[in-house]
């Protein structure tokens, strides 16, 4: 297997490199067991793991769910790898992973596309035709292992079922293959939980600029009302850090907002009256549907939600046409949602 080193090992130790290393060499040769004596004691064998798949998520022949560790008398470690797949199996999959990558990856790009316009296909491209594997989901949080290929891009691409580390692995050997490196996040989020939970997502470099991704989150938007969401898309620290928690020390600093799909489309606010310009701005247009994501140093009232949804009241019954209003208002995220639904008279 040709695996090679990748963003994420740019921002590990020199103890995390060399265990990189040996994790990098045993999955290349596809081995089931493998010596971890020379690793250091100190060294987190699972965020290591997780960011060798991360850079080369075209492994697949594993259930990276679970690591065995074996310590013998002498002083030798070894890791076990469980629900090891037979190899003419792998094999086959493996083929079938990188043909259909291959026919995603030549719908997508294409020479008169920029980097926004690519990442935004294939973000769409995820959304659509993947679904949330909340069987699997539910299982793991019980610590029972059910379907370990909703973990990896097979299970992504192929299976269409996934949770957020299967996704993540898609979304990563895409970008990969469309020549944006790219690498897997591993930590907590709390967006549709009231508590953390584990969780997983992207840091994908576009031009010497990093840019966090998470397109799990946005697909369960997407299925719960139909239409693409991008709330996770070309996110900066600081907007991403109201609702995720990762390990910043072995992560890229992410400083831009550029790419955005709110600051693209001008609807990133910084304070109230710029939200207030926005939805003036929609309502003039006539939609229905009004977004705004607003910046984590904003200053907003207790009851932010309802004062938004109430400038979207004002501004359409200044249409003159009866309509309903219903919202949503994610206080951890900033992101407000509000719908015009038409009434009969």
């Amino acid at each position: 297997m040709n695996l090679s080193k990748g963003l994420g090992f740019d921002y590990l130790s020199n103890q995390e490199r060399c265990a990189y290393e040996i994790f990098l060499h045993a999955f290349s040769k596809m081995e089931t067991s493998f010596d971890i004596s020379q690793i250091d004691q100190a060294v987190d064998l699972l965020r290591v793991m997780n960011t060798v798949l991360g850079d080369n998520p075209s492994i697949i022949y594993f259930d990276r769910t679970a690591l065995e560790l074996d310590e013998s008398l002498l002083g030798k470690k070894r890791i076990f790898l469980t629900g090891v797949i037979p190899t003419s199996q792998v094999e086959d999959m493996a083929l079938k992973l990188g043909n259909t990558s291959n026919q995603i990856i030549a719908s997508l790009a294409s020479s008169n596309k920029d980097a926004h316009t690519v990442l935004i296909s294939l973000y769409d491209y995820l959304q659509k035709t993947i679904r949330y594997d909340k069987a699997t989901f539910q299982a793991s949080m019980k610590g029972i292992r059910q379907n370990p290929a909703s973990h990896n891009a097979y299970g992504a691409l192929i299976n269409k079922m996934a949770v957020c580390d299967g996704f993540s692995m898609a979304f990563s050997l895409l970008a990969q293959k469309l020549g944006y490196p790219c690498m897997l996040v591993a930590g907590k989020s709390s967006y549709h939980s009231s508590d953390p939970v584990g969780h997983a997502w992207n840091i994908v470099k576009v031009q010497n600029k990093h840019y966090h991704m998470d397109v799990t989150w946005d697909t369960k938007e997407y299925a719960e009302s139909g239409e693409c969401s991008y709330l996770y898309f070309a996110l900066n620290d600081n907007d991403i850090a109201g609702d995720h928690d990762w390990c910043r020390d072995v992560a890229p600093v992410c400083t831009y907002r550029d790419l955005s799909y709110y600051v693209k489309n001008g609807l990133y606010a910084s304070n109230m009256e710029q939200a207030k310009r926005i939805i003036k701005s929609d309502g003039e247009k006539h939609t229905n549907v009004f977004r705004i994501k607003l910046s984590p140093t904003s200053i907003l009232p207790d009851n932010a939600g309802e004062v938004l949804a109430q400038m979207v009241a004002n501004e359409v019954v200044s249409t003159g046409k009866p309509v309903q209003i219903s919202y949503e208002w994610n206080e951890r995220a900033r992101y407000f949602l509000a719908r015009a639904t038409p009434q009969s008279h």
